[in-house]
Protein backbone atom coordinates (compact mmCIF):
# COMPACT_ATOMS: atom_id res chain seq x y z
CA UNK A 1 0.00 0.00 0.00
CA UNK A 2 1.54 3.43 -1.05
CA UNK A 3 0.94 6.87 0.88
CA UNK A 4 -1.54 7.69 -1.86
CA UNK A 5 -3.35 4.83 -1.28
CA UNK A 6 -3.32 5.45 2.65
CA UNK A 7 -4.21 9.29 1.65
CA UNK A 8 -6.90 7.87 -0.55
CA UNK A 9 -8.61 5.24 2.02
CA UNK A 10 -8.12 8.20 4.99
CA UNK A 11 -10.50 11.08 3.00
CA UNK A 12 -12.98 8.55 1.85
CA UNK A 13 -13.21 7.28 5.36
CA UNK A 14 -14.08 11.07 6.70
CA UNK A 15 -16.33 11.65 3.65
CA UNK A 16 -18.29 8.71 4.06
CA UNK A 17 -18.87 9.72 7.79
CA UNK A 18 -19.48 13.49 7.07
CA UNK A 19 -23.27 13.39 6.75
CA UNK A 20 -23.64 12.28 10.72
CA UNK A 21 -20.42 13.27 12.01
CA UNK A 22 -21.44 17.10 13.32
CA UNK A 23 -24.09 15.24 15.33
CA UNK A 24 -22.04 13.93 17.88
CA UNK A 25 -18.72 16.55 17.79
CA UNK A 26 -17.55 18.16 20.82
CA UNK A 27 -17.09 20.98 19.34
CA UNK A 28 -20.72 20.84 18.34
CA UNK A 29 -22.10 20.28 21.41
CA UNK A 30 -19.93 23.05 23.22
CA UNK A 31 -19.56 25.50 20.80
CA UNK A 32 -19.18 28.18 23.34
CA UNK A 33 -16.83 26.36 25.22
CA UNK A 34 -14.67 25.32 22.31
CA UNK A 35 -14.76 29.41 21.15
CA UNK A 36 -13.45 30.77 24.67
CA UNK A 37 -10.59 28.29 24.87
CA UNK A 38 -9.30 28.74 21.29
CA UNK A 39 -9.96 32.64 21.29
CA UNK A 40 -7.63 32.48 24.01
CA UNK A 41 -4.86 29.96 22.88
CA UNK A 42 -4.75 32.68 19.44
CA UNK A 43 -3.82 35.68 21.99
CA UNK A 44 -4.82 37.85 19.08
CA UNK A 45 -5.23 41.45 19.44
CA UNK A 46 -6.86 42.56 16.03
CA UNK A 47 -7.75 40.52 13.15
CA UNK A 48 -4.97 37.97 11.86
CA UNK A 49 -4.32 35.60 8.75
CA UNK A 50 -5.42 31.63 9.95
CA UNK A 51 -4.65 28.30 8.00
CA UNK A 52 -6.98 25.42 9.34
CA UNK A 53 -4.59 22.23 8.65
CA UNK A 54 -7.06 19.37 7.98
CA UNK A 55 -10.38 21.23 8.96
CA UNK A 56 -13.13 18.83 9.14
CA UNK A 57 -16.34 20.41 9.20
CA UNK A 58 -14.87 23.03 10.37
CA UNK A 59 -14.52 22.77 14.35
CA UNK A 60 -11.30 25.98 14.04
CA UNK A 61 -11.84 27.55 10.71
CA UNK A 62 -15.63 28.69 11.83
CA UNK A 63 -14.26 29.52 15.58
CA UNK A 64 -11.68 31.96 13.39
CA UNK A 65 -14.02 33.23 11.48
CA UNK A 66 -16.35 34.35 14.27
CA UNK A 67 -13.84 36.11 15.75
CA UNK A 68 -13.13 38.17 12.81
CA UNK A 69 -10.36 36.54 11.40
CA UNK A 70 -9.33 36.19 8.12
CA UNK A 71 -9.62 32.00 7.24
CA UNK A 72 -8.29 29.57 4.93
CA UNK A 73 -9.72 26.35 5.60
CA UNK A 74 -7.93 22.63 3.90
CA UNK A 75 -8.85 19.47 4.09
CA UNK A 76 -9.30 16.08 1.41
CA UNK A 77 -12.01 15.27 2.49
CA UNK A 78 -15.57 16.70 -0.37
CA UNK A 79 -17.91 15.92 2.37
CA UNK A 80 -16.52 16.77 5.24
CA UNK A 81 -15.99 20.07 3.19
CA UNK A 82 -19.46 19.97 2.18
CA UNK A 83 -20.81 20.43 6.05
CA UNK A 84 -18.14 23.13 6.92
CA UNK A 85 -19.38 25.16 3.89
CA UNK A 86 -23.45 24.87 4.68
CA UNK A 87 -22.37 25.59 8.86
CA UNK A 88 -20.44 28.57 7.55
CA UNK A 89 -23.83 29.88 5.49
CA UNK A 90 -25.99 29.15 8.04
CA UNK A 91 -23.60 31.32 10.38
CA UNK A 92 -22.94 34.17 8.03
CA UNK A 93 -19.09 33.12 8.07
CA UNK A 94 -16.90 33.87 5.81
CA UNK A 95 -14.24 30.94 5.32
CA UNK A 96 -11.85 30.10 2.00
CA UNK A 97 -12.53 25.96 2.30
CA UNK A 98 -9.99 24.08 -0.17
CA UNK A 99 -10.34 20.89 -1.09
CA UNK A 100 -6.81 20.03 -0.79
CA UNK A 101 -5.13 17.35 1.68
CA UNK A 102 -2.76 19.23 4.50
CA UNK A 103 -0.02 17.06 2.19
CA UNK A 104 -0.37 18.37 -0.80
CA UNK A 105 -2.45 21.94 -0.15
CA UNK A 106 -0.19 24.46 -1.91
CA UNK A 107 0.46 27.45 0.95
CA UNK A 108 2.92 30.14 0.54
CA UNK A 109 5.62 30.23 3.19
CA UNK A 110 5.02 33.20 5.87
CA UNK A 111 1.42 33.71 5.16
CA UNK A 112 -0.71 32.98 7.88
CA UNK A 113 -0.64 34.48 11.15
CA UNK A 114 -1.78 31.62 12.96
CA UNK A 115 -1.66 27.73 12.33
CA UNK A 116 -4.63 25.34 13.53
CA UNK A 117 -4.40 21.39 13.77
CA UNK A 118 -7.15 20.05 15.58
CA UNK A 119 -7.49 16.05 16.06
CA UNK A 120 -5.53 15.40 12.86
CA UNK A 121 -2.28 14.66 13.88
CA UNK A 122 -3.38 11.36 14.95
CA UNK A 123 -4.63 10.53 11.45
CA UNK A 124 -1.67 11.00 9.66
CA UNK A 125 0.98 8.76 8.42
CA UNK A 126 3.60 11.61 8.84
CA UNK A 127 2.51 13.93 11.33
CA UNK A 128 6.07 15.75 12.06
CA UNK A 129 5.55 16.47 8.18
CA UNK A 130 2.35 18.59 9.19
CA UNK A 131 3.54 20.43 12.22
CA UNK A 132 6.88 21.61 10.29
CA UNK A 133 4.55 22.47 6.92
CA UNK A 134 2.93 24.55 9.68
CA UNK A 135 5.63 26.07 11.31
CA UNK A 136 6.82 26.69 7.91
CA UNK A 137 3.68 28.65 6.57
CA UNK A 138 3.57 30.73 9.84
CA UNK A 139 5.07 34.21 9.75
CA UNK A 140 7.55 34.77 11.92
CA UNK A 141 6.07 35.32 15.83
CA UNK A 142 2.81 33.16 14.27
CA UNK A 143 1.21 30.46 16.40
CA UNK A 144 0.70 27.22 15.89
CA UNK A 145 -2.62 25.97 17.72
CA UNK A 146 -2.77 22.15 18.07
CA UNK A 147 -5.40 19.89 19.87
CA UNK A 148 -5.63 16.16 20.11
CA UNK A 149 -6.27 13.01 22.50
CA UNK A 150 -5.08 9.94 23.71
CA UNK A 151 -8.19 8.13 21.73
CA UNK A 152 -6.78 4.83 22.85
CA UNK A 153 -8.15 5.49 26.59
CA UNK A 154 -12.26 5.60 25.52
CA UNK A 155 -12.39 3.50 22.19
CA UNK A 156 -15.85 3.05 22.42
CA UNK A 157 -16.43 6.73 21.12
CA UNK A 158 -13.01 6.94 19.14
CA UNK A 159 -13.43 6.77 15.16
CA UNK A 160 -10.93 4.36 13.98
CA UNK A 161 -9.60 2.96 10.53
CA UNK A 162 -9.30 -0.55 8.79
CA UNK A 163 -6.59 -2.49 10.47
CA UNK A 164 -4.12 -1.93 7.72
CA UNK A 165 -4.91 1.92 7.37
CA UNK A 166 -4.26 2.15 11.41
CA UNK A 167 -1.13 0.11 11.12
CA UNK A 168 0.09 3.08 8.59
CA UNK A 169 -0.32 5.78 11.07
CA UNK A 170 2.32 6.09 14.02
CA UNK A 171 -0.20 8.35 16.36
CA UNK A 172 -3.80 6.20 15.53
CA UNK A 173 -3.81 5.19 19.47
CA UNK A 174 -3.91 9.39 20.12
CA UNK A 175 -0.89 11.13 21.63
CA UNK A 176 -0.26 12.62 25.33
CA UNK A 177 0.29 16.35 25.88
CA UNK A 178 4.00 15.43 26.49
CA UNK A 179 4.49 13.79 23.41
CA UNK A 180 2.60 16.76 21.26
CA UNK A 181 5.49 18.89 23.90
CA UNK A 182 8.27 16.69 21.97
CA UNK A 183 7.21 16.69 18.57
CA UNK A 184 6.50 20.48 18.46
CA UNK A 185 9.84 21.40 19.64
CA UNK A 186 11.19 18.87 16.99
CA UNK A 187 9.02 20.60 14.70
CA UNK A 188 11.21 24.15 15.46
CA UNK A 189 8.83 25.80 17.40
CA UNK A 190 9.30 27.57 20.87
CA UNK A 191 8.17 26.55 24.24
CA UNK A 192 3.94 25.58 24.50
CA UNK A 193 1.69 26.79 26.32
CA UNK A 194 -1.75 24.52 27.38
CA UNK A 195 -5.18 25.74 27.21
CA UNK A 196 -7.21 22.70 28.44
CA UNK A 197 -7.59 23.70 31.74
CA UNK A 198 -10.54 26.06 30.64
CA UNK A 199 -12.67 23.65 29.59
CA UNK A 200 -14.28 23.25 33.35
CA UNK A 201 -15.59 19.41 32.43
CA UNK A 202 -13.84 17.05 29.80
CA UNK A 203 -14.92 18.50 26.53
CA UNK A 204 -15.11 14.18 25.15
CA UNK A 205 -17.19 11.78 26.52
CA UNK A 206 -14.88 8.79 28.45
CA UNK A 207 -12.77 11.31 29.97
CA UNK A 208 -10.69 11.35 27.01
CA UNK A 209 -6.91 12.71 27.84
CA UNK A 210 -6.89 15.70 25.65
CA UNK A 211 -4.77 19.11 25.48
CA UNK A 212 -5.12 21.86 23.50
CA UNK A 213 -1.65 23.62 22.93
CA UNK A 214 -0.23 26.78 21.74
CA UNK A 215 3.42 27.76 20.71
CA UNK A 216 5.27 30.14 18.33
CA UNK A 217 7.20 30.08 15.50
CA UNK A 218 10.39 31.94 16.58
Amino acid sequence: MTASDVQHAVTGYWTARAPKFDGVASHVAQSALWQEVLEAAFAAKQPLDVVDLGTGTGACALVAAALGHRVRAYDGAEGMLAVARAAAKAQGLAVDFIAETLQDAAIAPGSADIVTLRNVLWTLEQPMAALRKACDILRPGGRVVVSDGLWSVAPQYRSTYPADIAARLPLHDGLTEDKARQMLDEAGFGPATSWQHLFLAPPYPGDVPMFVLSAMRP
